[in-house]
């Protein structure tokens, strides 16, 4: 060193110079395990919508598709025209049906319901009112907790092809809806004011 001279440093220069590439070497070894590290905490993601705008996108939508199981047997074939002859719109209950059988589509209605129910706890996301939907809430926590279990216990009994059985877990995901609803929803008639008819100033609270 240098390469244009070589041999002109003195030799207290190079002992510096060594020491120097020997510290950098030590910083760039010890940088690039946690630079490659994939163990670390999992991305946080903030809400696109809010919360009623992702039950009416996520939840009903899955919800009704486990109902209508109580009154349509998944397992029977679909009729030509069913899905043209389904009122004009679009038919909740009869999409991918020309993709997937009926029961796969239960399985897939269930395993939203328990996989999309966390994003009721994602930080930041605000009501239809404005207010923040109360995640540290305890009772908010126990009906996420609720959606998510009867999800997975609807997957389970859609696993069965039993449509007797799958109508008898639609109750459970009815009642996992009413007892959110109760409590942060449903108050109506004690919330209505000349200025807010439908009472949707109280949601996401308790008061």
């Amino acid at each position: 060193m240098p390469q244009n001279s070589p041999g002109t440093l003195t030799a207290s220069q190079a002992a510096d110079l060594a020491a120097y590439i020997q510290q950098a070497g030590k910083a760039i070894a010890n940088a690039k395990p946690a630079a490659a590290s994939t163990t670390g905490p999992p991305a946080a993601f903030s809400a696109t919508g809010n919360l009623n705008q992702l039950m009416r996108g996520v939840m009903f939508p899955n919800s009704n598709i486990i109902f209508t199981v109580q009154t349509n047997d998944p397992a029977e074939k679909k009729k030509a025209g069913d899905a043209a002859n389904a009122g004009g719109g679009f038919n909740w209950s009869a999409w991918g049906s020309d993709l997937y059988s009926g029961w796969e589509i239960v399985d897939y209605a269930a395993i939203a319901l328990a996989e999309s129910a966390p994003l009721m706890l994602t930080p930041g996301r605000r009501c239809e009112n404005g207010k923040p939907v109360p995640v540290n809430d305890a009772d908010w926590i126990r009906f996420t907790k609720e959606m998510a279990e009867v999800g997975k216990a609807a997957y389970r009994a859609s696993q069965t092809r039993s449509q007797e059985k799958v109508s008898d877990i639609s109750g459970d995901v009815a009642d996992a809806c009413m007892h959110c609803h109760q409590v942060f929803r449903d108050k109506i008639r004690r919330g209505r004011t000349a200025a807010d008819p439908s009472g949707k100033e109280l949601r996401c609270t308790k008061d």
